[in-house]
């Protein structure tokens, strides 16, 4: 969805309705003296900025924080998952946190500070987040950063399991206490991790930028380079073909039904169902093939272009031949599953109220018994089709019975869009405002995308990864398990920092 502009990439409800629907909302003494500078942003002043926060601190979902030395940004979303992006100066390097109020912003706070230099008063947390005290420069993204003298930096703590040894896809590391055999009073890093993505995506054309945000996560080959595609539509007002849009929603449910696998398998190796987990992969090895067969890379990789013009003459035939190899898979699976259902129950499990205070998405969310899904905000979408089963137990368990239930409504997705391909949809064209926010709902939840663009160029360019908000509740959901169930744990959250580590 590209947010606000059905005329751009998606959207189910059209730009000017979306900015009619949130007008009132954002007047009176909720916003009192913003400045409206974008679709959905505004701008208010540092006293303005904390009175919302006070009084608005349980009428909106925090979804992610940024900060540069210009201004300080919170990404909401209001009532009918309306966006708002918020933003104040950034006054002498300094300007009041989020966190007090948005308990999931301290690692927006923490990574700001890092490459940019700019401190939160009243942080709940400033400790280094990508930093590790190795960096030849402080605040790198700065205008004017300053050298750092060998050994002058400040090392993070050393891990009791070093990231390079935790058993997931990327770099996290994990300290902790044992007591009573348990793990307790758990820190999380994802400084080893750090690549320099944002340092390297400013000054880049879009299409420069196309093949590295295609691979800045594992999980997201499509969701996030969809997300970045639809926000430059948006800031465009660029239209595209109906049957790019169902293109792209085709792949994306691919994609989610490939890293469904993945996670069910990794939670059946750690559950010891070696059996399960190797049905688990074989599906997945049979949809990395059909991928292969029709073109497209395994694990669609620049599947998503910013032309719109790739290979939509043969979806279809790829479509049928994933329902074929996908289906009788899945009927095979669904019995076999049910017999380790209780290795997952009780394990990891995360509270409804906690879902919903950090805005948990994608399973995790569903299974928790916050079901949101971005894609029915998407134009084109086949709602007939939608309706997986959330869950609310929030555990292990409730999670695998989430994923495969996607997978099932997945495939009822791919059906419908066979018959209608391609259909027109209604759509109202926004204006240029070289300003775009864009979202995809991926498989492990929602991915957003704010980009500023200045003569062609990205200006700026900010990530909201579904890892982020999970990073800020992870080390509570750990606290009480065996060191031995942390595989488990890790794998059935679908633990991975690339998305944040950037």
């Amino acid at each position: 969805m590209s947010v606000g502009s059905a005329g751009a990439s998606g959207g189910g409800v059209s730009g000017i309705a979306r900015i009619e629907r949130i007008q009132p909302m954002m007047t009176g003494s909720a916003l009192p003296e913003g400045e409206r500078i974008g679709l959905f942003h505004y701008r208010v002043t540092a006293e303005g900025w904390q009175r919302l926060l006070q009084q608005n601190a349980r009428m909106m979902t925090f979804l992610a924080f940024w900060a540069n030395e210009e201004w300080a940004t919170a990404l909401f979303l209001l009532e009918g998952e309306q966006p708002l992006l918020l933003s104040t100066a950034v006054e002498q390097g300094h300007y009041q946190a989020v966190s007090p109020y948005f308990p999931a912003a301290q690692w927006g706070e923490r990574i700001s500070r890092d490459l940019w230099g700019v401190e939160a008063w009243s942080a709940l947390d400033d400790s280094p987040a990508l930093d590790d005290g190795s960096w030849s420069l402080t605040a790198p993204l700065s205008a004017n950063p300053l050298p750092v003298a060998e050994g002058g930096g400040q090392p993070l703590p050393r891990c009791r399991i070093e990231p390079s040894c935790t058993p997931v896809p990327g770099l996290l590391g994990i300290d902790y206490v044992l007591s009573d055999g348990v793990m307790q009073q758990v820190d999380i890093q994802i400084a080893a991790g750090h690549r320099g993505v944002l340092s390297r995506l400013i000054g880049l054309t879009p299409q420069e930028a196309m093949p590295l945000v295609s691979r800045i996560s594992a999980s997201g080959f499509v969701s996030h380079p969809l997300a970045f595609v639809r926000a430059l539509e948006q800031a465009e007002s660029r239209r595209i073909d109906p049957r790019e849009r169902d293109r792209r929603l085709i792949l994306l449910e691919v994609e989610r039904m490939g890293l469904h696998l993945f996670d069910l398998a990794q939670m059946a190796h750690q559950a010891g169902a070696g059996l399960l987990a190797s049905l688990y992969d074989h599906a997945r090895e049979t949809l990395a093939e059909v991928c292969t067969v029709h073109g497209l890379s395994r694990r669609l990789t620049d599947s998503i272009s910013l032309e719109g013009k790739s290979g939509v003459e043969a979806i279809i035939p790829f479509v049928q031949a994933v329902i074929q190899g996908i289906r009788p898979r899945m009927e095979q699976i669904r019995p076999l599953a049910r017999l380790f259902d209780g290795r997952l129950k009780g394990v990891a499990a995360v509270p409804t109220d906690v879902a919903w205070e950090y805005a948990l998405g994608g399973v995790i969310g569903r299974a928790s018994g916050r079901y949101l899904d971005m894609r029915y905000m998407d134009e084109g979408v086949r709602p007939q089709a939608m309706g997986g089963a959330g869950r609310h137990e929030g555990d292990a368990w409730a999670r695998n019975r989430q994923c495969l239930a996607e997978i099932e409504e997945s495939l009822k997705i791919l059906e419908r869009m066979t018959a209608d391909y391609g259909q027109e949809s209604e759509g109202q064209a926004v204006p240029r405002t070289d300003e775009g926010l864009g979202v995809a709902e991926g498989p492990r939840g929602d991915v957003w995308y704010h980009v500023v663009l200045k003569e062609g160029r990205l200006a700026s360019v900010q990530i909201r990864d579904p890892m982020l908000p999970l990073l800020s509740v992870l080390g509570s959901v750990l606290e009480g398990h065996e060191p031995e169930q942390l595989g488990l744990v890790l794998a059935s959250l679908g633990v991975s920092p690339a998305g944040v580590a950037l």
